[in-house]
């Protein structure tokens, strides 16, 4: 019983520390963050934090995404071209957005060329060889609501490690968007696509393996969370990812590359418990 007390007590003081400082923090004159697709009072947030993932597009869950000339890197770097997408310079920085320094054009298209020595010429990668995402959304407990949301802020493309010479050493991130650009545009180029009436002529969608026939659109298939996904980061106060915190507690042991997978996946599971908490207690 004392120790259901003092788990009970450390529990509350945890949940009414991020109901105060979600009550004192204020996003945009009306108190909502207006990089969020649907938006939340601030006042009205009783937990949140914020959580990196990571999308390997080759994964067989996010085959979707990816289907052949209809990948979603593909639907992005074409909203670029025809000026409907901002792309931005990625940044690491915690106290910054990511959307504070946009990329011309040029600058965009430059990022994701590299000098092929076999054949001696700049090349452009394709966007079947951006093979991965970074995502970067909110967890959010909405206590009018009594719901969990997770609220995507932006969406990273990533070079992979090994595609160019650049990227030997790791993975690059080289243009973010904002995701609630990326949500309207999807969702404008599958709706206008779909108007002409054939199969073939369907846009940024989500292709649906089990029914050709009856695709979604992308912006549909983040709402359903339909991809999958790693956690590498969530917001600490030394911004440490989880290589990081691995590898400085685990330097020389051969299986840290194991510990990182799986300190990711109990991440996953630690937040899915505290959203049991909440509604156990």
């Amino acid at each position: 019983m004392k120790k259901l007390s003092v788990k009970l007590c450390a529990f509350f003081s945890f949940v009414a520390l991020f109901m105060t400082q979600s009550a004192n923090a204020q996003f945009g004159a009306q108190g909502y963050n207006p990089n969020s697709v649907r938006p939340i009072l601030e006042s009205d947030i009783m937990f949140r934090t914020t959580v990196w993932r990571r999308v390997n597009l080759l994964e067989k869950q996010n085959t979707p995404f990816f289907s052949r000339e209809n990948e979603i890197t593909k639907v992005i770097i074409e909203g670029v071209k025809a000026k409907k997408l901002m792309p931005y310079n990625p940044t690491s920085n915690p106290r910054l957005t990511g959307f504070e320094s946009p990329l011309t054009e040029a600058d965009f298209s430059r990022n994701f060329r590299y000098f092929d020595a076999n054949i001696g010429d700049t090349v452009e990668m394709k966007p079947y060889e951006l093979t991965t995402l970074e995502i970067k959304e909110d967890y959010i407990f909405d206590r009018r609501r009594s719901l969990r949301y997770w609220d995507i802020q932006s969406v990273t493309l990533v070079i992979p490690q090994g595609a160019t010479p650049a990227s030997n050493m790791g993975d690059i991130p080289f243009a973010t968007f904002k995701f609630r650009d990326l949500y309207n545009y999807f969702k404008e180029t599958y709706e206008t696509s779909q108007e002409k009436g054939t199969f073939e002529e369907v846009r940024a969608h989500w292709y649906n393996p089990e029914n050709p026939r009856r695709h979604m659109s992308l912006s549909d298939a983040f709402d359903l969370r339909l991809f999958s996904s790693r956690i590498f980061k969530v917001s600490n106060p030394k911004d440490d990812d989880i290589n990081t915190i691995i590898n400085n507690e685990y330097a020389n042991d051969p299986k840290a590359a194991r510990k990182i997978l799986e300190m990711s996946q109990k991440t996953e599971y630690d937040l899915m418990e505290f959203e049991h908490n909440l509604w156990e207690f």
